[in-house]
């Protein structure tokens, strides 16, 4: 008699295998799977194998095949789908530095831009600054001394005649409206509004006026420099107006505190 009926005890199913066992089990099966993959992957063994294997195995190995098959064109698509994106993406980091390096060419291009732009400006301003120093070198040879004479010299450029000044700065301050405004702005106790359609009489008769306070030793004519201006002298208006007529007339004219004559 059996020692387990014996003893009373239930007899025990089949052993389970240890998980080291089961563990090997699987890996075997999977060498096993990957094995038939890769041979079925030729055609001609493919072939080979429906030519000797009984009908009734057939079915079997067709849907085997279809199924290996099925996952290589899958496995195909993604490799070129991957093989797509890793193109896609070097264009996109090939663009990107294309764009990089034309931001830097055109930072370049700029920064060339404003250096060339800076000297020209330089090379001009150091023209005005000559052709200044000329004018007044000439207006000094031409007698100009003072703010007295500087105003008569600006009446023979303009062809005004001492005995017509109102008439003649009329005429000339209907043409010159920015001159109109300067001065208005310049001499506010004038009382002369810009919008005056008789603005510019009443400033001509204005600067007619102007010869009656600037005496021969009131602001310097300079060479080289050019007029010489000071603030208040003799009154604030006169000495504002004058610098605006230097201005307007492009005579190298500067502004200087007050001084005691």
């Amino acid at each position: 008699m059996n020692r387990s009926m014996c003893s009373g005890r239930v007899a025990a199913g089949p052993r389970a295998l240890p998980t080291r066992a089961r563990s090997a089990h699987r890996a075997a099966a999977q060498r096993t799977t990957v094995r038939v993959c890769l041979s079925l992957r030729s055609v001609g063994v493919i072939a080979e194998l429906f030519g000797v294997l009984p009908p009734e195995g057939a079915p079997v190995l067709q849907k085997l095949v279809k199924a290996v098959k099925e996952d290589m064109e899958e496995a195909q698509q993604e490799r070129q789908e991957a093989q797509q994106e890793r193109q896609e993406a070097q264009q996109e980091r090939q663009q990107a530095q294309q764009e990089r390096q034309q931001a830097e060419q055109r930072k370049d291009e700029a920064v060339a831009v404003m250096i060339r732009e800076k000297d020209e400006k330089m090379v001009l301003a150091d023209k005005f600054r000559q052709q200044e120093k000329m004018l007044a070198r000439a207006m000094y040879s031409a007698g100009v001394r003072d703010g007295r004479s500087c105003l008569e010299f600006l009446e023979t450029l303009n062809g005004i005649v001492r005995r017509q000044r109102v008439k003649g700065w009329t005429k000339v301050l209907e043409q010159r409206p920015d001159l109109i405004d300067c001065l208005a702005k310049a001499a506010p106790s004038w009382g002369v509004d810009v919008n005056d359609s008789k603005a510019a009489e009443k400033l001509a008769g204005k600067i007619a006026g102007m010869f009656n306070v600037l005496s021969n030793r009131i602001h310097t004519f300079v060479p080289e420099v050019g007029l010489v201006v000071y603030a208040g002298v003799p009154d604030s208006p006169t000495g504002e107006a004058l610098v605006c007529l230097a201005e307007a007339f492009g005579v190298p004219c500067e502004r200087h505190q007050s001084v005691s004559l």
